[in-house]
């Protein structure tokens, strides 16, 4: 136990401050969540641009290439760090409010740039909405988004970034089918609100669910801890998947 134990505070103290939100399952599941209510010709205009990557494998990319140094300017670019108390403040540094402004005005005007150009913007577009919608990717800087943060989970030793990247997602079996079954019983007019483009409101709620998220005693998650989280985890993924729907419907019905 004291060797797992040391492991674990190694694993922790070299984890590097880019962390992945979600995990690949995550990010999966809001695709196909998006995907699902898209209209048509944003389908077809969408894939069109992505060629032979698929719509579910497109939000996973920015995580696939980590280890691509070409790509290093992206890795700020997953988060964004608030401490706890302060509030948002507009800056020119690279984080995701930022990164999420620059894709989305380039789609915007993506006729004055390649189909390669708008492919990658497309992929990191849907990524960082992903990775917006996990709370501790608009944590605290002081925590490293909680991967400082020692758990015990199930028995084994982690950390409460990927508690929250994963291990919940994995453990509680969460689907994109199980959360479209949730969504269709919201009615049209949660729907409407929680598609609203907003993104520095997106962020914020995010961020109002990070009481919940630190709300264990000792490092110990207990079940308790689970199932209250995988209902947020859930609510989180649709809401990932709607405002997503919600950009590529609004960005791609218009003509560039």
């Amino acid at each position: 136990m004291r060797n797992l134990k040391l492991i674990a505070i190694l694993l922790v103290s070299y984890t590097p401050f880019y962390s992945f939100a979600w995990g690949s399952d995550g990010h999966k599941i809001t695709d196909d969540i998006a995907y699902h209510y898209l209209d048509q010709a944003v389908k077809d205009s969408v894939t069109t641009y992505l060629g032979s990557t698929t719509f579910e494998d497109a939000g996973c990319w920015m995580d696939e290439i980590r280890s691509d140094h070409q790509y290093d300017y992206l890795k700020p670019c997953h988060y964004i760090n608030i401490e706890k108390g302060e509030s948002y403040k507009p800056t020119s540094e690279a984080n995701i409010i930022n990164e999420l402004n620059n894709v989305i005005a380039r789609l915007k005007e993506r006729c004055k740039h390649s189909k390669e150009e708008n492919a990658t913007d497309l992929k990191i577009l849907m990524h960082l909405i992903g990775d917006l919608h996990q709370p501790l990717h608009v944590g605290y800087g002081i925590d490293k988004g909680g991967n400082k943060i020692e758990v015990s989970f199930l028995g084994h030793a982690s950390n409460l970034h990927k508690l929250w990247d994963s291990e919940i997602i994995r453990h509680s079996r969460v689907t994109a089918d199980g959360c479209l079954r949730l969504a269709s019983s919201y009615s049209p007019a949660e729907i409407s609100a929680i598609e609203k483009v907003d993104i520095i409101g997106w962020m914020n709620d995010s961020r109002s669910h990070l009481g919940q998220v630190y709300d264990f005693t000792d490092g110990l998650i207990s079940e308790g801890y689970i199932t209250k989280n995988t209902v947020l985890i859930e609510k989180q993924l649709i809401a990932g998947g709607l405002r997503l729907s919600a950009l590529l419907n609004e960005i791609f019905s218009k003509k560039a």
